[in-house]
């Protein structure tokens, strides 16, 4: 089996950041269409609402290029010295301060909203704050504080679910068995492939693509963990095809734009896979930065989106060119917070989460790494 070359730095695949950073650019679309909507019925208001919904739909890669990351970051997991309680520990300290000072703004907006238009500020119950603060307020039905907080609810289950899938496997596989030459997958392989048909199936037959539950969604993230599985030689190029076949397929029941920009998102890593291209493609540094700030933008834009909505209604609510002023200032400030957010919050919960890194058992350096792209 043909793999591609190994993660640069920490294991970081430019390909992989640079789609979540693009992802990141369009979902603001979604939320700044209000820009765009007049008295009077326009020809730009429709363009817009068509880009919205394929921005809306974006969202679909955050999961297969996390299922990606994911799976590539715990590629020894199935060896024993793994642990789930230290795994989300590491990825609390990783996203939830970031989350919280979105959670933050997205108050301050409040606030600044309710005096200009001279309403009264609501408090939010302690309950639903609560809730908000262990992912928890879809399942709970207490609603969100900010549009987009919905998909880090999912994400942070989609971890879970995985890691744990990951410490059940360390139990029912041998961890000193190999993949031998020619084999279609490892154990952990064929168990990740029956999970990924299972999941693709309850998905298009069952159960809809709706916030609250990762069920639905929980295929496209394990698309991208078995992307990550055949860089590392784990599972065959034919298996890899035969799932992404299927992922093409299932779209003939359900062709949802969500589930259609998924499967592409997951074909063109299969592609860069095969042109040895995960290193190479997208590599250009405005990429490449706006995939380390990505998780950033997705929790400012909204904020900022809102303010800018506000101002144009009230200074023009009919100009077309006021509206275009008011979207490339969105952006322009969206991405100026996401910076600032990176640097003094980010960065350092990243490397916090670093050292909450456990050291490879002395078990797990006896088997040694799988073979790596």
């Amino acid at each position: 089996m043909s793999t591609a070359r190994s993660g640069g730095q920490g294991g970081r695949f430019e390909l992989v950041d640079a789609l979540r950073g693009l992802a990141a650019l369009a979902v603001v679309l979604p939320h700044a269409v209000g820009l765009f909507i007049y008295p009077d019925a326009s020809w730009l208001s429709r363009c817009f609402l068509r880009l919205a919904d394929y921005g809306r739909g974006s969202v679909q890669v955050f999961f297969v290029v996390s299922g990606f990351a994911i799976a590539y970051s715990l590629r020894d997991a199935v060896h024993d010295g793994f642990s789930l309680g230290r795994f989300l520990v590491r990825r609390a300290a990783r996203l939830d301060p970031p989350y919280w000072v979105g959670l933050l703004l997205t108050g301050l907006v409040t606030v600044i909203r309710a005096a200009a238009t001279h309403q009264p500020v609501m408090l939010a119950a302690p309950a639903k704050v609560l809730a908000h603060l262990f992912y928890l307020q879809d399942i709970l039905h207490f609603g969100q504080f900010n549009v987009v907080f919905w998909t880090l609810c999912l994400e942070f289950q989609l971890y879970l679910v995985f890691a744990a899938m990951m410490r059940v496997m360390s139990f029912l596989v041998d961890p000193q068995s190999e993949s031998r030459p020619g084999a279609w997958a490892d154990s952990y392989g064929w168990l990740m492939v029956a999970t990924f048909f299972l999941f693709l199936i309850v998905s298009h037959a069952v159960w809809p693509m709706a916030p609250g539950w990762f069920i639905p969604f929980f295929y496209l993230f394990l698309s991208g963990a078995l992307a990550a599985w055949r860089t590392l030689g784990r599972v065959s190029d034919g298996l890899f095809q035969l799932c992404l076949l299927a992922m093409g397929l299932a779209l003939v029941f359900k062709p949802e734009l969500p589930r259609v920009l998924g499967f592409l998102t997951a074909l063109v890593i299969y592609a860069a896979i095969r042109s040895d291209a995960l290193h190479r493609w997208l590599s250009a540094r405005l990429a490449q930065w706006l995939g380390r700030i990505s998780y950033s933008i997705y929790l400012v834009h909204a904020s900022v989106v809102m303010l800018f909505l506000g101002l144009r209604t009230r200074v023009a609510p009919d100009s077309k060119l006021a509206s275009f002023i008011c979207l490339a200032a969105a952006y322009g400030v969206t991405l100026t917070l996401a910076s600032l957010l990176h640097v003094t919050i980010e960065v350092p919960c990243l490397r916090l989460s670093q050292r909450l890194k456990r050291a490879p058992s002395a078990r797990a350096s006896r088997v040694g790494q799988a073979p790596l792209a």
